[in-house]
């Protein structure tokens, strides 16, 4: 395997963990005002905006999860194997995607398998 420079996934690991922070505070304030709003003029605007609202920050605690699941990976010198195959995962997979967890054809397995 190539050297992988661990700090610098742990620093850009780390840069997205705080901008998502921030987002999701956003997200939440933008919730907050949506449910004290009374004056929505039908309830079909009202629940498509709280369900966007729902699935953006949900998705954000998620992204959040697999950051903070990579740093783990990361302080305990796991980072960089697949915690399926326990193989390498490519350097170009980690720079497009550094909380990757995965291998690229473990994670295509678990796709295919969640699709199913």
């Amino acid at each position: 395997m190539i050297a992988i420079n661990f700090e610098t996934y742990y620093d850009r690991l780390k840069n997205r963990r705080n901008e998502i922070m921030l987002t999701l505070e956003h997200v939440h304030r933008e919730q907050r005002a949506v449910e004290d709003n009374e004056e929505w003029i039908d309830q079909a605007a009202y629940e498509s905006r709280v369900h966007l609202l729902d699935n953006l920050a949900n998705w954000y605690l998620h992204e959040i999860t697999r950051i903070d699941d990579a740093l783990v990976r990361i302080t305990e010198g796991k980072y960089g194997f697949c915690v399926g195959c326990h193989e390498p995962i490519g350097l170009r997979r980690l720079e497009t995607t550094p909380e990757a967890a995965f291998c690229t054809e473990c994670q295509k397995m678990r796709d295919e398998l969640s699709a199913a």
